[in-house]
């Protein structure tokens, strides 16, 4: 046990909580520089030395050691925020990597999956590889990644130098407990960094206790965790639990760990938000690794700056927005990449719904610094450094636009019908996006005044509707105000109409008796 108590200085305005048993986060909410520094002089007083220091404009991070105990101290001054992580147990200061001759050149490949997930094999200039995640539990995602280790491999039995776990969800991690037990003896892995809840402390994460059965048959993370520690134990390699600040050398890769489950922990019960982000120098560029993360959870672009700056950014929660789009574009501002990984089938990626997040949006059509969006399907090796070819900017440009045109459009218009028929006030509307649509209904007569509008009605995802666009199936009472309401205007008899139909995002409209007079381009 530490000899003193945390907080320490008589704070009120403060979090705390355990991680797990062996490491207990506390938050500051309200600090400065000098409490930051009392810290650091008080774990020096009670026999701790620091052994790492890191100080950018907007972040300052120590380390500490005294035995088997590791502190690591995170401020921000611009957010007023300090976080005390104390860690029992820690394994971070006996960290070691293996050296090799170099052999090879860096490369980066991001493997096929079937739809979403993540799975990344970063070869270093030694021949060994990073591993991040693997994906799902299926054998073709095995089967995928033991391939790419083999064939890009200078050694006859691959070498992990380290297999990094971002956060636990099926999509990610769970692979590894099947390439174990299929393919454990015919690579070497060499250690293990993550940062997971302990299988008795779920409480805190309920987003972890689903069981999805379109997936797998069991897929409760808290058992996959547990079988991960499993067969971890099995291989006997080291295990290291990364947290904000650290920095670790994986041959000629630096890793520095921008966020973790120590920056969420207190505040957010999103599991995707606890993903790890790591800033990666490799081959004389730095690539972000983003997981799942919500910049808006970990405050990134706020406790990060400029440090963020980075040649490739391996785009957050596939591309489907995981926090607030303001948080996302304030850090890809910052970020300014001129590549993008895009862990999702090029399908997700630009038809279903990645074009249509207003963060991933801001990376394909307007931030002018991306010049190429790499999908997960077909599997994609890059070599580093890289830079993306002149014609990547085009073919990113036709991609957006024509994803955009398969899923529909924003704007339908029906002319030629008649309040006199009642089948003409029926329509199918069919949304194909993974989230659900809202659309916006008006009428037109030819006397102006009789116009209706904000008729509003509501599409699940992924499905069709049929509507009755007077009935009940809208709700013609949206606005508090409204003098050209449903109610207000009423219909008239037996007088030709037109409809308007009006959505965020793309969506098709149709009747059995009448083709658009009009749908709106993707231009």
């Amino acid at each position: 046990m530490l000899d003193f108590s945390i907080p320490a200085f008589g704070e009120t305005d403060f979090l705390q909580s355990m991680e797990n048993p062996r490491t207990q986060i506390t938050k500051i909410c309200a600090a400065d520089g000098e409490l930051y520094a009392a810290y650091g002089r008080l774990l020096r007083e009670n026999g701790f030395s620091a052994r790492e220091g890191t100080r950018t404009e907007t972040h300052l991070y120590s380390a500490f050691r005294k035995e088997n105990y590791g502190v690591y101290l995170n401020f921000y001054p611009g957010l007023g925020e300090l976080y005390i992580v104390t860690e029992e147990d820690s394994t971070y200061f006996t960290y070691a990597d293996t050296p090799r001759e170099a052999s090879v050149t860096p490369q980066i490949t991001q493997i096929t999956l079937e739809d979403f997930g993540m799975s990344y094999a970063i070869r270093l200039s030694n021949g060994r590889f990073i591993v991040i995640d693997g994906g799902r539990e299926f054998e073709p995602d095995e089967d995928r990644l033991f391939k790419c280790l083999k064939e890009g491999s200078p050694y006859e039995k691959p070498v992990i130098a380290a297999w990094i776990f971002t956060h636990p969800h099926s999509d990610h991690f769970y692979c590894f407990v099947g390439f174990a037990d299929r393919y454990g003896e015919r690579v070497e892995i060499e250690k293990f960094l993550f940062n997971f809840p302990e299988a008795d402390d779920l409480v805190h994460y309920p987003q972890l206790t689903y069981q999805d059965v379109r997936f797998s048959y069991n897929t409760q993370p808290v058992h996959f965790i547990t079988l991960m520690r499993e067969r971890i134990a099995q291989i006997g390699a080291p295990v290291y639990t990364a947290h904000t600040g650290q920095k670790y050398r994986i041959g000629d890769a630096q890793c520095e760990i921008l966020a973790s489950m120590d920056d969420t922990f207190l505040t957010d019960t999103n599991i995707n938000a606890s993903s790890l982000v790591i800033r990666m120098e490799l081959a004389g560029q730095v690539i972000i690794w983003a997981a799942d993360s919500a910049f808006s959870s970990v405050k990134l672009a706020q406790k990060h700056g400029t440090h963020l700056k980075a040649d490739i950014l391996q785009i957050p929660h596939h591309g489907f927005q995981s926090g607030t789009a303001r948080g996302e574009i304030d850090a890809y501002d910052l970020i300014r990449p001129h590549t993008c990984l895009l862990p999702v089938s090029a399908y997700n990626a630009f038809t279903v719904f990645s074009t249509y997040r207003a963060g991933t949006q801001y990376l394909m059509d307007t931030l002018p610094d991306v010049k190429e969006v790499i999908p997960g399907t077909p599997q994609r090796t890059i070599t580093l450094p890289y830079n993306p070819p002149a014609y990547a900017k085009k073919e990113l440009e036709h991609a957006f636009l024509a994803g955009r045109d398969n899923a529909g459009a924003r704007t339908w218009i029906f002319s030629d019908l008649s309040t006199g028929r009642e089948e003409d006030f029926h329509f199918t509307l069919l949304n194909t996006f993974s989230f659900a649509a809202e659309v916006q209904i008006e009428l037109f007569f030819e006397d102006k005044t009789r116009k209706i509008r904000y008729i509003k009605t509501n599409v699940a995802a992924g499905s069709i509707r049929r509507v009755n666009i007077i009935g009940e199936d809208v709700d013609s009472e949206s606005l508090y105000f409204n003098w050209l309401s449903l109610k207000t205007q009423g219909i008239p008899e037996n007088v030709p109409f037109a409809v308007r139909f009006m959505c965020e995002f793309p969506i098709v409209v149709s009747h059995p008796d009448h083709t658009a007079a009009y749908r709106s381009s993707v231009l």
